[in-house]
């Protein structure tokens, strides 16, 4: 089992040999769980309906690991104490929440951090019946954005990591909009889970899941007029 450290991407602040780290955190724990409970093909529990808690825990653990990271950029967290982190996701239940279909765009950084904790929490307190977010096909087939068009000034909105610090950075670009660029890293989760874009909160799952449900009418009336053709 790894320890916490190595979960949260933490560093010891008494050996000053350990190099610094970025402020993305190890979430194989948070999808390890969502590779149980999501609705893609490849679940282990085919067509089984997740209990209420552990997409509860979906949301917690990454509200965990934004937490994590948040404290990483304040350069206020050390303690390898889980207890540290969830002190700080309780203070964050006192302040008031954003309208998540407030479609306008948050200052990247701390404060949109904070926003995506906040709305992570609202949803552990109250859990849909099945994962909301989009499917792992759907962030393969994002545009990458190639490191010679990156600028030294650009950085991901959600961990403040600018793109260039990355020998081989993993850029991708939303299709809301064109300037709404991400670390794959940071953003996948976020996608696999909500399914929306953090600046703007456009919604590619619900947008998903219409352009499938009008094929399949579709097809259904396809069907229909095959069938009266045949015996109308």
């Amino acid at each position: 089992m790894s320890t916490y450290e190595v979960e949260h991407n933490t560093t010891d602040p008494s050996n000053p040999a350990q190099p610094s780290r970025s402020r993305r955190p190890d979430l194989s724990t948070f999808f390890a769980t969502l590779s149980e409970v999501s609705s893609d093909e490849n679940r282990s529990r085919r067509g089984a309906v997740p209990p209420p808690g552990d997409i509860s825990a979906l949301y917690y653990s990454l509200a965990e690991g934004l937490t994590a990271m948040r404290l990483q950029g304040s350069g206020s967290y050390y303690s390898p104490d889980i207890n540290g982190i969830r002190e700080q996701l309780a203070n964050q239940l006192n302040n008031p929440i954003l309208p998540e279909a407030d479609n306008r765009s948050t200052e990247h950084g701390d404060d949109l951090l904070q926003e995506m904790i906040q709305i992570l929490l609202q949803r552990a307190d109250r859990p849909p019946k099945e994962v909301e977010g989009v499917s792992e096909e759907f962030c393969d087939g994002l545009d990458r954005v190639p490191r010679s068009s990156l600028k030294p000034s650009q950085s991901c909105p959600i961990c403040s990591n600018p793109f260039l610090d990355d020998k081989y950075p993993l850029v991708v670009r939303l299709p809301c909009h064109p300037t709404h660029l991400f670390d794959l890293e940071c953003v996948r989760p976020w996608l696999r889970l909500r399914g929306t874009c953090p600046l703007d909160r456009t919604d590619f799952a619900e947008q998903l899941r219409e352009k499938a449900e009008a094929r399949k009418k579709a097809v259904e009336e396809d069907d229909e007029e095959e069938w009266d053709g045949m015996y109308g």
